[in-house]
């Protein structure tokens, strides 16, 4: 399996920088996904907008036939987040590096993903730990326990990756 992972904020650029746009191309022709950090950094010299999901609207515009995992779920944009997968047929999310049972809780601004990801965009989310800032048995049992069908918890855990990695 083959996936190449950019941090733009590392970089100081935002994911629609054209600098990107060579890999992004040879991506296509290598026939590789590539994860795009999507979320805040937590680097307080570092402006956090880096990270936001509008940013790749205009990359899924641009290549099409790139498989794009905006990763870590676009919190605190996740509403950003829930457009994007919406939009693009080319774009997923993954939730690596967040405990599910926030996901579920009012008030942590994941209520989007959660409504739209029971439905809408079920077909868009991935499951991932970042481990080991997160262990699997544990993220694993707290999406289990979250509101949604058991055909969508399925999805998450593992067959949108199956379809997106083409497994």
């Amino acid at each position: 399996m083959k996936c190449l992972c950019l941090e733009p904020w590392l970089h100081r650029l935002r994911s629609n920088d054209k600098l990107y746009y060579p890999i992004y191309a040879k991506c296509v022709e290598l026939d590789i996904p590539v994860w795009i950090h999507s979320s805040i950094n937590y680097v307080p010299q570092l402006t956090m907008d880096f990270g936001r999901p509008t940013y790749l609207d205009e990359v899924a515009g641009h290549f099409p036939e790139l498989r794009i995992i905006a990763g870590h779920g676009g919190w605190p944009w996740v509403n950003e987040m829930v457009a994007l997968l919406w939009r693009h047929p080319n774009v997923y999310t993954d939730i690596s590096a967040i405990r599910p049972k926030y996901i579920g809780t009012p008030g942590t601004g994941w209520e989007p993903l959660l409504r739209y990801g029971n439905n809408i965009i079920q077909n868009k989310i991935l499951f991932g730990t970042a481990w080991p800032a997160q262990q699997f048995k544990s993220s694993i049992e707290e999406i289990k326990a979250l509101p949604l069908k058991e055909e969508v918890k399925r999805k998450w855990l593992g067959e949108n990756a199956q379809e997106l990695l083409r497994l």
